[in-house]
């Protein structure tokens, strides 16, 4: 029985399914590499996740630290008065009572205010080590950086509000608001300072308090109409004093109040570095 003949192909069909085995497989790697970038993205996302449980708990930590710090101050201050108070009791309380116990109650005072001042002292260090963490753990979960495009976070520019033209502009502006909103508020909390205007965060729909209107008016972090843009403008200025206020707590001053990113990334820097000088 005489074999099937093979079926000839035209150069032209043979160039077509050659170009097609290329498209597949420049198709299959871009499919892995699709792969594997989705692969990274639910891995940060995860430590994202992580990282924010960590940060809440951090939160609690330093609130129970601070409530700490204030009762050993009281102890402090309770102990030095009454220290003072026998140093300043009079000749005829000194004559009703013995003098040698005198002596010894106030030595007795001397010793526990050293030793309240030594933990006063532990527990301010180890509040500035939380405060640090914190920190830092806000500088990987929202990277702030400078590219070719200017200052980011998260990879997201936060455009002056006079400069946005178009949706997905402002999106893009709304949402590195709301990012900058979580860190200011983190850090103003684990600093123990209300902010002069409170955020409050809501992802790419986050607001700010203005409590010196009558009453107390939010303005959005966010635009959703050209209309929108002098709230925007004054939004954004309002978190800008609120950076400034928390940089002044460790002495920085000489900032120029419209770079935001910078002055967010300095903030947190202070923090971290405040733990060193404890």
């Amino acid at each position: 029985m005489a074999a099937p003949e093979a079926k000839a192909y035209s150069p032209a069909t043979l160039a077509r399914i050659c170009a097609k085995e290329k498209e597949l497989e420049t198709g299959r790697k871009e499919l892995q590499v699709l792969r594997a970038n989705v692969e990274q993205s639910v891995e940060r996302a995860r430590q994202v996740l992580r990282l924010r449980h960590e940060l809440e708990q951090q939160r609690q930590r330093i609130e129970e630290r601070r409530q700490l710090v204030e009762q050993q101050a009281r102890r402090v201050e309770e102990a030095s008065g009454m220290s003072e108070g026998s140093d300043n009791q009079t000749a005829a309380d000194h004559k009703q009572e013995d003098g040698q116990d005198i002596v010894q109650r106030i030595k007795r005072l001397a010793v526990t205010l050293r030793q309240d001042r030594i933990i006063l002292e532990d527990l301010r260090a180890m509040l500035a080590r939380q405060r640090a963490h914190v920190a830092s753990v806000l500088a990987f979960v929202y990277p702030v950086e400078l590219g070719d495009d200017g200052w980011t976070i998260c990879g997201l520019r936060l455009v002056h509000a006079d400069d946005i033209h178009g949706w997905l502009a402002s999106e893009e502006t709304a949402a590195a608001l709301g990012m900058v909103a979580v860190v200011v508020d983190y850090v103003a909390q684990s600093m123990g300072v209300p902010a002069r205007y409170p955020v409050i965060p809501r992802g790419s729909r986050s607001v700010v308090v203005n409590p010196g209107s009558t009453p107390a008016q939010t303005a959005p972090l966010f635009m959703l109409r050209a209309g929108d843009r002098p709230r925007l403008r004054g939004a954004i200025r309002l978190v800008a004093t609120d950076i400034e206020q928390l940089l002044g707590m460790f002495g920085i001053d000489d900032i120029d109040r419209h770079q935001i990113l910078p002055n967010l990334t300095q903030l947190l820097l202070a923090v971290e570095n405040s733990s060193f000088a404890q």
